[in-house]
């Protein structure tokens, strides 16, 4: 999203035929899927009542070494390419907030068509090209992609540079001999080089995985890149604001909607908008692989029952913020940390049948139960004979409600906050038949971002600005830690003062 928000606004001040035309010259063009059915290769946005429609841009970090820069770089150079980093932007159709999530390069996934219809990692989609890393995303989420920004090893160096650094932290001395980053502990202004080792480096972060250290190093340098770019010095500076744009657009690779200097100037504008503490960064949920393909042992895959819910809300446009900053849901004081959703054994629910179907009450009743509802939760005869379905919940039970309507399906306009404690489903005549609400078309229930977000890693928004990686203390490598490495190598150059 940085490197989109670096864009060309500098074609606001003086020379802007120029700068227009050298800008638009930099850009290159890749397509955003392939084949000719668009829907089912990365999704049709829907309009929200209003005829708005949200934006999801996915970034991709691309290892490819196909020049001489990026060969020397990577350390390396021969063909293909790799997605080390897939960030999901959601701009939200009313363009009130953002929620950037992060897919860990090495999930396994079933591959779309563009790759094969192989089950591997969804980095290896980058072999055939973004397109297909788009549709990727686009198959393991059910999240439209409506344009992608990619961009090289390159890229991140001649970028940071331009902005005059990134403000990093690490919690204690580190050396990843993998990736060359060398830093003391505490705050380091990272350019060039140092900026791409920071944001390569997995094995000296967290747990030492793309799934926890690298997404969140990377939240961390967006959450600091965001903030220089929001920064009234850097805006208000043409020359400043012309090195930036320059350099990102030397840089990308972007999907044709996005394709000329006037189509970012757009973006960036819609995204300056957005204020930095409705700006989230997470991480899909995942675990290990389970599977039996032994060369995968070391990755991971998604965690449905928690990945499912973030991805639904990114597709129904909830934001994981109030208008306030706070974190959306009751009871919710901040976005991070992250207070965990009430466990589903600790609901009680008294389900009524408002139908004329015998058996409905009872019937929901055991499905909830053997979802591990509270085993007291049971069924009841109701004579009112209702047309639709209600979840009536009491004072600070809204948690509790939207934990059971998640897991039942049901709408927004079905939950009712009552007077007495206690949660009540009363089954209408618009639900006969199945243990979850049929009306797909109706708007979910939002879910509080403690249920979204449990589970999650690398969470925080954008106004929280300082926070430090945590440098692993595991052994890198046999017999040495990050902190040992950084001991025992004096005579290694620290990435930054």
């Amino acid at each position: 999203m940085g490197i989109s928000t670096a864009g060309v606004m500098v074609v606001a001040g003086s020379g802007v035929a120029y700068a227009y035309f050298h800008l638009l010259g930099n850009i290159k063009t890749s397509a955003l899927y392939t084949g000719s059915n668009r829907a089912a290769a990365v999704g049709v946005e829907k309009a929200d009542a209003f005829g708005r429609t949200p934006l999801n841009i996915l970034l991709i970090g691309s290892d490819t070494r196909d020049t001489s820069e990026d060969a020397k770089l990577g350390g390396d150079a021969g063909p293909g390419a790799h997605a080390d980093v897939e960030m999901l932007v959601h701009l939200s159709a009313d363009r009130s907030n953002i929620t950037v999530m992060s897919i860990p390069r090495d999930t396994v996934t079933q591959l779309p068509d563009c790759a094969g219809d192989a089950t591997t990692i969804i980095t290896d989609s980058l072999q055939n090209g973004p397109s297909c890393t788009a549709e990727a995303v686009h198959k393991l989420t059910g999240i439209t992609v409506d344009d992608f920004a990619m961009v090289d090893f390159g890229g991140v160096v001649n970028i940071s540079n331009a902005l005059g650094g990134v403000n990093v932290c690490v919690n204690s001395n580190v050396y990843d001999v993998y990736s060359g980053l060398k830093l003391s502990e505490g705050t380091h202004l990272l350019k060039g080089t140092a900026a791409l080792e920071f944001l390569r480096t997995r094995h000296a972060f967290g747990d030492g995985s793309d799934n926890v250290g690298r997404t969140t190093a990377t939240h961390i340098f967006f959450t600091d890149m965001i903030n220089k770019l929001k920064n009234a010095g850097t805006l208000t500076d043409p020359v400043a604001m012309y090195d930036i744009a320059d350099a990102a657009t030397k840089s990308l690779t972007v999907s044709p909607d996005l394709d000329s200097a006037s189509k970012l100037i757009d973006l960036a504008d819609d995204l300056n908008k957005v204020p930095t503490n409705r700006i989230t960064f997470t991480t899909m949920q995942n675990v290990a692989y389970s599977g039996t393909d032994s060369a995968l042992a070391d990755d991971v895959q998604e965690e449905t029952a928690q990945a499912q819910p973030l991805f639904n809300a990114i597709k129904n446009d909830q934001s994981l913020t109030t208008a306030s900053g706070k974190a959306s849901g009751a009871g919710q004081a901040s976005a991070s940390p992250v207070a965990a959703p009430p466990a589903a054994g600790t609901i009680t629910v008294a389900v009524y049948n408002g139908t004329s179907v015998d058996g409905r009450s009872d019937a929901i009743a055991n499905q909830l139960v053997s979802q591990g509802f509270n085993s007291a939760t049971a069924g009841y005869p109701d004579s009112a004979s209702p047309a639709t379905t209600t979840l009536t919940y009491g004072p600070g039970e809204a948690a509790q409600a939207q934990v059971v309507a998640k897991d039942l399906g049901l709408p927004a306009k079905a939950l009712v906050q009552g007077t007495a404690t206690g949660l009540k489903l009363v089954i209408g005549a618009d639900w006969t038949s199945g243990n979850t609400f049929p009306h797909s078309s109706a708007t979910p229930a939002p879910v509080s971002s403690a249920v979204l977000l449990n589970g999650a890693t690398g969470v925080q928004t954008a106004n929280q600005v300082n926070q430090c990686v945590d440098v692993s203390t595991a052994y890198t490598e046999p017999g040495h830690t990050p902190q040992s490495e950084y001991a025992d190598n004096p005579q290694v150059p620290n990435s930054a003062p």
